[in-house]
């Protein structure tokens, strides 16, 4: 076959057979088939090493889950409670009492009062958390940076107003500064010039709020936040997730044309408790290490593909390997009774195919991150743990990254209804009522029982009598029966008896009613907090009712302190973190603090109402107006709008606009010589301690008239007195004292 191979074609002899065809040596052949298994060698053996490299990190996020999985449903208990107050909330009885049940006869009915209490509860946080008043905000520090111009101008204008008297003293005009004097001043000046620090930081939170919620509401937190709010009173605890960072699709019209476009926004979700594990033991929540699980579809797996920091030679072994029939490694004694609950398919069928993973957050040692591959920038010892964030499909990490907040703080935020000292799993309604609710259950059933035997006669039919023409089972009116005639003992027993059961309804009706309203106590949620009548006693009258609804909102006030101080406060840090590694606006500073609502707006609003309307009554008197001024009538006047839907910042003018007024006022005053009015030097725009007049421009002028007087006599400058150019502070000015 030599001579076929030359000029990579056939000679010029060769057969039909060959022409067309290109014929190589069995020298080519060996080298090319030599080559072909070299390259399936290499990626056998970067397949192995690949499979090596990740069976550490691999295999401790699986011992970590085995390990949170064991404890949660045999140590700890607490995933039959889930069950539990999952079929409470469904008004369903565990298998075990359904099948006693039946094997007694009767009723199945099942009162519904978990579910009661769980809405009424629900309800109420609802209108704390996503009502017209937002239950968080964002407050200036205790004590903000002065710019240092500020404190230069300061230390001018002290210096200069020394010189000033100093000078005075030598002409003999006056007495030298005393340094007690010079140090008051100085701290005059200073407090001034914080207070004018704190409204313009103020001022600047106020924009922020708007900025922060304007992302909390693109990222699905209130949506989020209200589904988390509906397994709080349910569940032995809540959890919500976020911010995490999402490729969200959105539609822009670009000349009338739709144009889809892939934007990163961070995002909120609840998480079930169901598909959450903790590492046992732990205290706080923060200290513990959080296994997620979570599952997703081929498509969203190829979504993967194209995007940074996914490993996609694992991305396609898993969709080579499970893309077809799903994987459902990752499953729990609970998924079967929960997806018959939740009306899903049960995972371990998985005929939809999904793929189930973990995601993985928390220390980690640096030498397995080594060997996954980060370099010695990242991971520079290896002895020491590191916060990471891994997602594990099958053996198959996914992806790997360190944490990205800089609190070094897992994104989970967990809380329940009542809290448990020790431990972050608290208790639920179905917790802390489940022995009433089973008792209420029973005198249900048993009235049901009772109510259906005794709605008629029993009747007593006497075979021997029956002369068997007739069916003695049916009854019905005007039915004729056909008797023998035989006695016993010389006595003649009737065919037929009648007799009537006895009702028990009313005694069965008052145990039922009794141990509801047991259960209201108990649970501190009253049914008059969920709309139903009080009753009799002190809830007859509107001042009454108030005041009962004032009692049971204290423990309304309790969770919602659990939510502000585990949920809200630590999101909201979180959240800020990331903004303030992202945004380059200069929205934030980092010295916000964020401020809780939530127990402030579960107390009674139409108190605070009340309220604020009486202190503006009580202050719309002359004497009070010259205290509080137009700025603080103003400050209350927006508060009193917002509180019934209207929009202060509209009604009320601004600060700006009322110092416009004031300017204004002052200057027609001037003009039109009103008597006992004294023209001044002109007014700086912006001036009176807001947030543009916080730092004196430059020393004043020097004083003019008489000599000065005694610096002691002159009082301090007033918190809200701008610090603009004005006559000597030290120097008595015209027409003051």
């Amino acid at each position: 076959m030599a001579d076929l191979t030359m000029a990579g074609g056939p000679a010029a002899g060769a057969p039909p057979l060959y022409r067309g065809l290109r014929v190589v040596s069995n020298d080519q052949l060996d080298a090319v088939q030599q080559a072909e298994n070299e390259a399936r060698r290499r990626a056998e053996d970067e397949m192995r090493a690949n499979q090596q490299q990740y069976v550490g990190l691999a295999g401790y996020i699986r011992t970590q889950w085995n390990m949170m999985v064991r404890h949660r449903n045999t140590i700890a208990g607490w995933s039959d409670r889930l069950l539990q107050a999952f079929r409470a909330f469904n008004g369903q009885y565990d298998p075990q009492k359904l099948a006693e049940i039946r094997r007694f006869g009767g009723s199945e009915v099942y009162c519904r009062l978990i579910a009661a209490k769980c809405r009424g509860a629900s309800s109420l946080l609802r209108d704390v958390y996503l009502g017209a008043d937002r239950p968080w905000g964002l407050g200036p520090p205790d004590d903000p940076d002065i710019p240092q111009e500020v404190l230069d101008n300061v230390q001018a204008l002290i210096k200069t107003e020394v010189m000033t008297l100093m000078q005075a003293a030598e002409q003999g005009l006056g007495q030298p500064p005393q340094p007690a004097v010079v140090k008051e001043r100085a701290f005059s000046l200073l407090e001034a010039a914080r207070t004018a620090a704190k409204k313009k930081a103020t001022k600047q939170c106020r924009i922020a709020e708007d900025k922060v919620d304007e992302i909390l509401s693109e990222g699905g937190f209130y949506k989020a936040l209200a589904e988390f709010l509906t397994d709080i009173p349910l569940f032995p605890l809540a959890c919500i997730k976020g911010p995490t960072v999402r490729m969200v699709g959105e539609i822009q019209w670009i000349d009338k044309k739709p144009v889809q476009r892939f934007i990163p926004k961070l995002w909120w979700e609840r998480l079930s408790p169901f598909d959450v594990w903790m590492t046992p033991g732990v205290a706080d929540i923060e200290d513990a290490q959080i296994v997620e699980r979570f599952r997703i579809t081929r498509a969203d797996l190829n979504d993967l593909l194209d995007l940074p920091g996914y490993n996609k030679d694992n991305i396609r072994y898993i969709l080579e390997f499970y893309g077809m029939q799903g994987l459902t490694d990752d499953w729990d004694t609970t998924d079967a009774s929960r997806a018959v609950m939740e009306s899903r398919e049960n995972p371990v069928m998985n005929e939809s195919h999904m793929l189930t993973g973990l995601m993985f957050t928390g220390n980690v040692q640096g030498r397995m991150l080594r060997e996954y591959g980060f370099g010695p920038d990242e991971i520079p010892d290896e002895l020491r743990d590191y916060s990471v964030q891994a997602w594990l499909i099958g053996n198959y990490l996914i992806k790997v990254q360190l944490n990205p907040s800089p609190r070094r703080r897992h994104n989970y935020y967990i809380t329940s209804w009542e809290k448990v000292p020790g431990t972050p799993i608290g208790n639920g309604l179905p917790d802390i009522i489940s022995d009433l609710q089973e008792v209420m259950n029973a005198t249900l059933r048993s009235l049901v029982n009772n109510m259906s035997i005794a709605s008629g006669p029993q009747v007593v039919v006497n075979d021997d009598r029956m002369s068997g023409q007739e069916n003695s089972d049916e009854l019905y009116p005007w039915k004729r029966w056909h008797a023998l005639n035989p006695t016993v003992s010389g006595v003649q027993e009737p065919p037929v008896t009648f007799f009537q059961p006895q009702m028990n309804a009313q005694e069965l009706l008052g145990v039922f009613n009794a141990f509801y309203g047991l259960s209201d106590d108990i649970s501190a949620i009253p049914k008059y907090l969920s709309g139903n009548s009080p009753g009799g006693g002190a809830g007859r009258t509107a001042s009454g009712l108030a005041m009962l609804m004032g009692n049971a909102s204290k423990l309304l006030q309790t969770v919602c302190a659990n939510i502000d101080r585990d949920v809200m406060v630590p999101n909201l840090q979180n959240t800020l973190d990331m903004i303030l590694l992202t945004d380059t606006t200069g929205l934030l500073n980092g010295q916000e603090q964020v401020v809780p609502k939530g127990v402030n707006v579960a107390m009674q609003k139409e108190t605070m109402r009340a309220r604020q309307l009486e202190f503006l009554q009580i202050t719309g008197n002359p004497i009070d107006l010259s205290i509080i001024g137009p700025k603080g009538r103003a400050a209350v006047l927006r508060s009193v709008s917002q509180t019934i839907g209207l929009d202060g910042e509209e009604i009320v003018p601004t600060e700006e606009a009322l110092d416009a007024q004031q300017d204004q006022a002052q200057a027609q005053a001037a003009a039109q010589g009103v008597p006992g009015h004294v023209q001044g030097p002109p007014q700086p725009a912006g001036g009176r301690g807001g947030a543009g007049g916080s730092a004196p421009p430059g020393p004043p002028s020097a004083p003019q008239g008489g000599p000065p007087a005694n610096p002691q006599a002159n009082p301090a400058p007033a918190a809200n007195e701008d610090m603009g150019p004005r006559t000597n502070l030290f120097v008595r000015r015209p027409g003051v004292g």
